[in-house]
């Protein structure tokens, strides 16, 4: 038993090890990878931050230039308008030739074209100003977004190591009410051992006292010696109620009442002389039986009719210690419950009907039930 117990206990720290340890080594991994991840996000957060910086500076250096460009445009522009203005002035004031007027007109187109040329490039540069905005708009989109992303990243992050601490705290929780079952099951396991221990020394007393109906048996065969049978098992003695009654009849017959004092004087007188005997007897109990012809209820009423006429007998037998048989003696008829059955299973219709005289041990019954249930827990 106690190497069942050590091998029992020596499996259950094992498990609880393995256990720990599993638990040990899925705690590591979650906080390695949540540690992991945050790594990687923060290297990538840094990493976009600065190309978003060289970014910004480049484009800033951009707008410097569209800005100097533009300046010069204006100031060319200013005075494209000034020579406008002067070209047309004097156009006003001379009265040029065809030829001279067509030359200038050649030359206006030229300068036309000139400024449509420098129409479309401050055009490209007012472009290419509107793309620097729109992408400058855009990185601080992409901004705020990925700043979102760590917040829920930290919240995630946050949770996780809420969850952690929760779950360490379950397990220290399953601990102690592991080792609060250990304690309880080891305070369980001595009270069963003690009370199996109270069992076997109860059951050994019982078995003493059970053996005391086969000592009264022994004691009543060697004083009643071989005149009289008596019932090896239960110490009963059986009489024909062929002989004491006529069929139908509960009233004795005249001639078998001799032969019924004759039969049962010593068995009452050594139970009631016989202290050794005396001692042990609870009850005395004459029981009537019928066979199976009538109604159960004819029967019970005839059965008992039979056993008070044997117990009226006996009382009017001179037994010196009459007073302590009145209070040993009892009168119960049985009808047919408890018929004698032949070889064949058959019951058998004369010996059936019959009167048992038997006895029943102090606290017999009692006994009885008690051996039963040490019997079914043991």
């Amino acid at each position: 038993m106690n190497n069942n117990n050590n091998n029992n206990n020596t499996n259950f720290w094992i498990s609880y090890a393995d256990l720990m340890a599993g638990l040990l080594f899925v705690f590591i991994l979650l906080i390695g990878a949540i540690i992991v991840k945050y790594t990687l996000l923060e290297s990538k957060s840094k990493l976009l931050k600065k190309e978003f910086i060289e970014e910004k500076l480049t484009l800033k250096k951009n707008k410097n230039k569209l800005d100097e460009k533009i300046k010069e445009l204006d100031e060319k522009t200013k005075k494209f308008s000034d020579t406008i203005d002067l070209l047309n002035k004097t156009k006003n004031k001379l009265n040029i030739s065809r030829l001279d007027k067509e030359a200038l007109e050649e030359k206006l187109l030229t300068q036309n074209q000139s400024i449509s040329f420098k129409n479309k490039e401050i055009e490209k540069h007012i472009l290419l100003e509107t793309d620097y905005k729109l992408k400058l708009e855009h990185q601080n989109f992409n901004t705020i977004i990925l700043k979102q992303n760590i917040n829920k990243i930290k919240n995630t992050l946050k949770t996780e190591i809420k969850k952690i601490d929760e779950l360490e705290k379950n397990i220290l929780n399953k601990e102690n009410i592991i080792l609060l079952f250990k304690d309880k099951e080891e305070q369980s396991t001595q009270t069963i051992k003690s009370l199996k221990n109270k069992i076997i020394v109860t059951k050994l007393k019982i078995e003493n006292l059970t053996g005391i109906k086969i000592k009264v048996i022994k004691l009543l065969k060697k004083s009643l010696g071989k005149d009289m049978k008596i019932d090896p098992i239960d110490g009963s003695i059986k009489l024909s109620a062929n002989i004491l009654f006529d069929e139908g009849k509960s009233d004795l017959k005249e001639n078998s009442k001799q032969a019924l004092k004759k039969a049962v004087y010593s068995y009452f007188n050594t139970i009631l002389e016989n202290e050794n005997i005396n001692k042990h007897i609870d009850k005395i109990i004459i029981e009537g039986h019928t066979n199976s012809k009538g109604s159960f209820l004819y029967n019970l009423d005839l059965s008992q009719k039979r056993a008070y006429s044997v117990m009226e007998f006996l009382f009017s037998m001179n037994f010196e210690k009459k007073s302590k048989l009145k209070k040993l003696l009892l009168a119960s008829g049985r009808s047919f419950l408890d018929p004698v059955l032949d070889k064949n299973g058959q019951e058998n219709i004369n010996k059936s009907r019959r009167i048992e005289i038997k006895f029943n041990l102090k606290n017999q019954e009692s006994i009885k039930e008690i051996a039963t249930i040490l019997n079914n827990s043991i």
